[in-house]
């Protein structure tokens, strides 16, 4: 699903107070949710792909971690494919840290 397309069609509901299906309105909101930091969390690693300080690495892999965190905080249920590239780009960061140390 596209965050965008979601967030458009929710918003037009709520602005022209629309009257839907309650039930259907809370999985709009749960699934607008998750599409939001779905999208946040990708954007932070395209964001990481080169860093030129080493210094600033660990500090990048805990604000990663964070945003994860703050998405099981709020019972955001993340793709799988979404666990799998933090824990890449987690690992990757690390083993570059180390290497320019």
């Amino acid at each position: 699903m596209d965050f965008y397309t979601v967030d458009k069609v929710l918003t037009t509901i709520k602005l022209k107070n629309i009257d839907i299906d309650v039930k259907l309105k809370h999985l709009g909101e749960v699934t607008h949710l998750k599409l939001e930091k779905e999208l946040d969390i990708r954007k932070f690693i395209k964001s990481v792909d080169h860093i030129d300080d080493y210094k600033i690495i660990l500090k990048a892999v805990k604000t990663l971690n964070d945003k994860v965190e703050k998405a099981k905080e709020l019972d955001v249920d993340l793709d799988p494919s979404i666990i799998l590239e933090v824990n890449k780009c987690t690992s990757r960061l690390i083993s570059e840290r180390n290497l320019r140390f």
